[in-house]
């Protein structure tokens, strides 16, 4: 099944609904609504939960809003007296404006990008925009996996532990880590600027600070190789494919990274 996106729900309002762009729009439904109404109402049944960022008030108002629709679309499949020419309907209103364009100005400030309930929280990240991008790439891995695009999961949890790697890596927040990330660039002849490593850096730089297991280590050197294949041409280059194996084992790589690092910063992390 197709993924319905709140961008797609908006550009189908302004398609079948273009009196939503005015400010008066038509004071009846009509009979000819009906099967555009009762589309609407089912590409809102199909809308990824996480997609709607709202609050709660806005929430209350796109179930409200939704439910409405829904109701009127049931009563416009059995008319009162199919003769009538006009309409016995109104619009449903929430907060003083119809239903359907209330449901797209909502929709328009969803972004087509969304957290799943189920998602780790990551809160040993202090930098909250770091923790929101680490989790939308967490989410985003996850989502693909279970819809079978492989390329996409597999690229996405090897991002998502680049970023977590990176970030504990750079953790000098006391001399013990400070002299240990040192010591690490040297052995490892690596540059000065962590920012400048790859993934295989922060794995082995990660292990020998201590903080991910030798068995992290191994689960995330398994997903190196695919991290780039984001860059065009290189999956060809390389005759490098992504697969199933690919994605559950970068998934994998990215549970364990995670699971280390909660368990490092809840005992002291140093």
């Amino acid at each position: 099944m197709a993924t319905v996106l709140p961008s797609d729900v908006v550009r189908m309002i302004f398609e079948a609904f273009p009196w939503t762009k005015a400010t008066n729009p038509p004071p009846n439904p009509y009979l000819h609504d009906g099967p555009a109404l009762a589309a609407l109402v089912d590409l809102l049944d199909r809308l990824p939960e996480a997609t709607l960022r709202l609050t709660a008030k806005q929430y209350t108002e796109y179930v409200w809003a939704a439910s409405a629709l829904r109701h009127l679309a049931k009563q416009l499949e059995h008319p009162l007296d199919p003769l009538v020419a006009g309409s016995p309907w109104l619009w449903p209103t929430v907060e003083k404006q119809d239903a359907v364009t209330r449901l797209r100005l909502l929709l328009s400030e969803c972004p087509d990008e969304g957290i799943e309930a189920s998602t780790s929280g990551l809160e040993f990240l202090g930098d909250d925009d770091l923790r929101l991008s680490v989790r939308l790439d967490v989410s985003s891995s996850e989502a693909a996996l279970n819809s079978g695009q492989w390329k996409a999961a597999t690229v996405l949890a090897g991002s998502a532990v680049e970023a977590l790697l990176l970030w504990t890596v750079t953790r000098t927040n006391t001399p013990e880590r400070l002299s240990g990330l040192n010591a690490a660039q040297g052995k490892f002849k690596l540059a000065s600027d962590p920012n400048e490593w790859d993934l295989d850096h922060y794995i082995r730089v990660a292990r020998e600070l201590g903080d991910i297991s030798e068995q992290t280590a191994d689960q995330a050197r398994l997903a190196k190789d695919f991290r780039n294949l984001i860059h065009p041409g290189r999956e060809v280059r390389k005759r490098m494919r992504c697969d199933r194996g690919t994605a559950h084992a970068a998934f994998a790589a990215l549970n364990l990274v995670i699971a280390d690092l909660e368990r490092r910063c809840a005992s002291g992390g140093k």
